[in-house]
């Protein structure tokens, strides 16, 4: 009964990701160029900001376990 309940929860969220995929792409089709150009840097910016804070955890923990072993 537990699993029934996990697996229909998983489905529900996989549905509405796709839908709201979907009402993405057709709002970025009714975009101007230069719209589209603005959000997509605006992604691009974000998406970066998340890889160097991910990097920057990811070399304080190297240094402490670095540190330790020392």
């Amino acid at each position: 009964m537990l699993f029934k309940y996990l697996f229909k929860k998983k489905k529900k969220k996989k549905l509405q990701e796709k839908s709201e995929q979907k009402l993405d792409m057709n709002h970025w089709m009714n975009l101007t160029k230069e719209e589209r150009l603005e959000l997509d840097l605006k992604d691009k910016n974000k998406t970066m900001i998340k890889k160097k804070a991910l990097l920057k955890s990811i070399r304080d923990e190297y240094i402490k376990i670095k540190n330790k072993n020392i």
